[in-house]
């Protein structure tokens, strides 16, 4: 335990007998009421593959402007790269602040369900560059270690909260998710800061839960409680931060915590800092309705059932229609299918057939 936000040994979890799960489901669940986030060991990802992805990321935004442009994101659920001050995450709180600092590269799952305006406004296709053939391989192995970590987690959570393991899974077998690989330049880099300005405003994600591993900053994560306001969560070497979303949020009608968090602006006492973030967003299938538990399970706040991939789409194009009126965003806000399910600099349908998230075997989104 790191104050409010634990580790969880998700290996222990696996192994644990009833007694001891009880007691890390006590601990779990309390986490999640009050914060939103955990902290997880345990997990399996290889350091040399994680390391590798975020070298392989990190290279892309060194390429030149013109050789990133046509990888760029141009719909609402979309993959590629946002550019700096392409991003506006406070937004989806209603405020106004100043465009994020940083860029982002976005892939996601190779799923096809055969339906070509489905799967394009759901499936979105890779926009792997041709000068970085690294970037594809190193991805492809990670997302799939990430999507199994998300699966196991969405088990233990069933598990915590008394349910069947497969209560959430069952409802995962070709979700949605968006690997990011986020860079945030340093000072030096970008620069005065605007007032207020930081590397990503106040937010909560958008899915069930979010996988994260961070480099260690001077200006970098904070997350928010109510007991405590805004702190910066423990870092601990090797771990993943998980955090939920707000259709978990939802799904447990309000007993656990949608984790409201930000990343700092890069500081003067370190101008030469840059971070790069690994972000795995993970959804649940686009069609599923998510119905809110009812209590004792559930929180009992009463929140309306709700269709996941809709519930997606709305809140990327609130994000992206406020990006547009400022003139940060040039893409198309439809969601009517685009002209082709492939777009320029992207990789065909058939990369890998993502496998059904279902433990033990889980795949990629």
């Amino acid at each position: 335990m790191t104050g409010s936000v634990p580790i969880v040994d998700l290996e222990a979890w696996q192994a644990a007998d009833e007694e001891n799960r009880a007691s890390l489901a006590e601990i779990i669940d309390g986490a999640l009421h009050t914060v939103g986030t955990f902290l997880l060991a345990g997990h399996g990802v290889p350091a040399e593959l994680t390391a590798r992805m975020r070298t392989a990321g990190r290279s892309f935004f060194d390429l030149p402007w013109e050789k990133k442009e046509p990888h760029a994101v141009q719909r609402p659920h979309d993959n590629g790269w946002r550019g700096l001050v392409k991003h506006r995450t406070d937004t989806t709180e209603g405020t106004r602040g100043a465009p994020d600092l940083h860029e982002a590269f976005h892939m996601g799952p190779t799923h096809r369900t055969g339906d070509d305006a489905f799967d394009a406004l759901y499936y979105p296709a890779n926009k792997w560059p041709a000068e970085l053939p690294e970037l594809r391989e190193a991805a492809l192995a990670y997302t799939a270690h990430m999507t199994r970590v998300a699966g196991a987690v969405m088990e233990m959570l069933a598990g915590v909260l008394g349910l069947e393991p497969s209560f959430f899974t069952s409802r995962c077998g070709h979700a949605t998710w968006t690997q990011s690989v986020n860079w945030y330049p340093s000072l030096d880099t970008v620069g005065q800061t605007a007032e207020g300005q930081m590397r990503v405003g106040p937010h909560t994600d958008f899915g069930t839960i979010t996988l994260l591993d961070r480099q260690q900053g001077v200006s970098g994560l904070e997350v928010w409680s109510e007991e405590d306001g805004w702190f910066a969560p423990p870092f601990v070497e090797g771990t993943l931060l998980v955090n939920l979303g707000d259709l978990m949020h939802q799904w447990t009608d309000g007993r656990w915590r949608s984790l409201r968090h930000r990343v700092l602006a890069p500081s003067a006492s370190a101008p030469q800092e840059e971070l790069v973030s690994l972000v795995y967003f993970f959804d649940a299938d686009p069609e599923a309705e998510i119905v809110p538990l009812a209590a004792p399970v559930g929180g009992g706040a009463g929140m309306p059932t709700v269709n996941v991939g809709e519930t997606i789409l709305k809140k990327n194009i609130q994000m992206l229609t406020d990006l547009k009126g400022h003139g940060l965003f040039q893409g198309e806000l439809s969601l009517s299918r685009p002209g082709s399910a492939d777009s320029p600099g992207s990789s065909p349908a058939d990369d890998h057939p993502s496998p059904p998230l279902r433990h033990p075997a889980q795949g990629p989104r």
